[in-house]
């Protein structure tokens, strides 16, 4: 199915450009001279801002995975009740407007 496919260039392709952004974007601070604690809170923000970018990532995949497993199952249930069988009418007063309720005569309005 195409769904399963889109899944699997998606999911390599957000690998592929995950991992080059994080190997090839420089992460250091664009000042030259750094004081120990400005670097240190630096790296804990960008060591956050990747388990976060992470999670929110893999997040994403595990629902397109959901639900390509969802869209699959309903295509396998449609494909296998395809063979839909005929209702017999011949029972059944198609010209019954009544609806199921009560076959009594509508009263005419009083004038």
């Amino acid at each position: 199915m195409f769904f399963w496919y889109d899944c699997l260039v998606s999911i390599a392709s957000t690998i592929w450009f995950a991992v080059s952004w994080y190997l090839y974007t420089d992460h250091s601070l664009p000042e030259k001279d750094v004081d120990p604690s400005k670097k240190e809170k630096y790296e804990r923000a960008f060591l956050m801002e990747t388990y976060i970018s992470l999670f929110i990532l893999l997040l994403l995949r595990i629902v397109h995975i959901y639900f390509a497993f969802v869209v699959t199952r309903y295509y396998k249930n449609v494909m296998s009740k395809s063979n839909y069988s005929r209702v017999s009418t011949e029972n059944i007063d198609l010209e019954d407007t009544t609806m199921g309720r009560d076959a009594h005569p509508v009263k005419p309005a009083i004038d």
